[in-house]
């Protein structure tokens, strides 16, 4: 409980990506594969509308992480609104994180969609207890 300041900073920047990932981990094969990810002028009126956020950065992010981002802009009017006000939040943190740091909250999720209901309840009763000010992690 007493962790430094920059562990924190560290675990709180680890969980909040795991939380993003939930939306982004889809794999590069089910993007669009055959042809480069668009510049920011040529999103429809919807992607740009859900990708607003990243609208000044979207034409410098790596192409890969443009076809997810599309991915998961695909999949955003199937959200929930709660969901699609946490991915709507938590979007542009999650492009400012390092392709490491990504990856790893894509691996974390992985891990944690693998474990059973009680054991994802679990994780989230214990997320409770130690972060009682944040939202819930959980998309």
């Amino acid at each position: 409980m007493g962790a430094e300041p920059a562990q924190r900073h560290r675990l709180r920047a680890s969980q909040l990506a795991a939380v993003v990932g939930l939306y982004l981990a889809l794999s590069a094969s089910a993007v669009c594969a055959a042809g480069k990810a668009p510049v920011w002028a040529q999103l429809t009126a919807d992607q740009q509308t859900v990708l607003r956020p990243l609208r000044q950065e979207w034409d410098r992010l790596p192409e890969l992480q443009r076809q997810r981002l599309l991915a998961a802009a695909k999949r955003y009017p199937k959200m929930s609104p709660p969901q699609q006000h946490r991915f709507s939040q938590r979007l542009p943190g999650w492009t400012k994180l390092t392709l490491e740091q990504r990856n790893l909250a894509r691996k974390r999720y992985a891990q944690y969609a693998s474990l059973t209901k009680e054991q994802q309840l679990e994780i989230l009763k214990r997320w409770h207890e130690e972060h009682p000010e944040e939202p819930n992690p959980a998309p």
